[in-house]
């Protein structure tokens, strides 16, 4: 699953006389893949829906992310074994991440358990991805950029575990890398670190129709597709008939 929130410019107001702040969008996508096997795994189910906010504001998306959930597995009729969520748009700083961790990871559990039709909870794993940030890494001569897809784990966050991944590495200029923030981990899922990585490595090369370098997975470079399209409509995307578009990813 991907979260992401979308910011729209100000625009001008004819009425007000002066740049008034519009309406953010965020935007959650959800995908189901019914086996690990390749060969069983030929078709991938995917549910989105998009919700408008205040503008510039980034928190609070507790009820959105569980209704967007709670659909998705109504629709397709799934019982969750496992969920990974990547969440992009949290802020540099532990009390941020510390803030949505509080407001999300509950209202997910919720929706992961009514699916499951069981009282055990769904093995979750939240990371939060952070794309704009100051980092950067170079060889050891410093005569070039690490190379492309290189995971750094060496430097880490003082309360939660990160990992850094090397989506880009151009010629003529240093590449900023994306920063996973391993929030939490439930000791039920059988993934260790290591393979969160490689997994978000693996999702980095899910995205079609993008004709710019793909830094973050799939789930939510979509949910940041998703979220600019509705943010550029009049209405925010309140009139998108998200449930006829489900199995469909409609806004690529």
């Amino acid at each position: 699953m991907g979260v992401d929130v979308f910011h729209s410019p100000r625009t001008y107001s004819v009425e007000m006389g002066k740049r008034v702040t519009r309406a953010s969008v965020a935007a959650v996508v959800v995908q189901v893949i019914r086996s690990h096997d390749e060969r069983d795994n030929t078709h991938t189910d995917i549910f989105s829906q998009t919700f408008r906010r205040e503008g510039g504001q980034e928190m609070g998306l507790g009820d959105s992310i569980h209704t967007c959930v709670a659909n998705a597995l109504r629709i397709f009729d799934v019982n969750p074994m496992s969920c990974v969520v990547w969440r992009d748009g949290v802020g540099v700083g532990d009390p941020a991440i510390k803030q949505v961790m509080a407001e999300e990871i509950p209202s997910i559990r919720k929706a992961l358990t009514r699916g499951n039709g069981q009282s055990e909870p769904v093995p979750l794993s939240y990371l939060v991805v952070q794309k704009r940030i100051s980092t950067k890494f170079l060889s050891v001569d410093g005569s070039s950029a690490v190379p492309l897809g290189a995971l750094v784990t060496t430097l880490q966050g003082l309360q939660y575990s990160t990992f850094y991944i090397n989506g880009t590495s151009p010629s003529y200029s240093t590449p900023k890398p994306a920063r996973f923030i391993i929030a939490k981990i439930d000791d039920d899922l059988p993934l260790s670190k290591q393979k969160i990585a490689e997994l978000s490595w693996a999702f980095c090369h899910d995205y079609s129709n993008w004709t710019g370098a793909i830094k973050l997975p799939s789930p939510v470079q979509c949910s940041h597709k998703l979220a600019e399209l509705a943010g550029q409509m009049k209405d925010g995307g309140e009139e998108i008939a998200h449930e006829k578009f489900a199995g469909k990813a409609y806004f690529l």
